[in-house]
């Protein structure tokens, strides 16, 4: 494959990065200026999360409901464990400096690796590896700093 065709194969990880990087900055910032992760993670959340809801249950409202139905302890659980990892996270970029939070944020694909070896017992192929050890080194690095 050429050069030219690899590079056009990384736009999309790029935007994503550049897209995750705004979305932190915007964050951090607002959770600072706010005085309260918290209640910037709830509001956040509260206003982010209101167009889906209403939409599918326009367009689908009876399967909406009885899934939410069948589901809700479940939905309630994960909610709860996305509002308090976030609030959390925003809490520490209010203490430290961001860019050392988001990149210890960032090294929880190495758990998911993981998972994948010893739960899905997935073969990892040696560029996985490689990629989770310049993790691993970015991690330490930062310790080390």
């Amino acid at each position: 494959m050429a050069l030219g065709a690899r590079g056009g194969q990384l736009r999309l990880p790029l935007l994503t990065a550049a897209m995750i990087a705004t979305y932190t900055l915007v964050d951090a910032q607002g959770a600072r200026q706010s005085g309260s992760a918290l209640s910037y993670t709830l509001w956040l959340f509260l206003l982010s999360g209101i167009p889906l809801p209403l939409w599918a249950l326009y367009t689908r409202r009876g399967a909406v409901l009885a899934y939410a139905r069948q589901h809700w302890p479940l939905g309630m659980a994960g909610g709860v464990g996305t509002t308090a990892s976030y609030a959390m996270a925003l809490w520490a970029m209010t203490q430290a400096p961001v860019a050392m939070i988001s990149a210890l944020r960032e090294s929880s694909i190495l758990f998911a690796l993981l998972i994948s070896v010893f739960v899905l017992r997935e073969r990892v192929p040696r560029v996985r590896w490689l990629a989770a050890s310049l993790i691993v080194g970015g991690v330490l690095a930062l310790r080390m700093a």
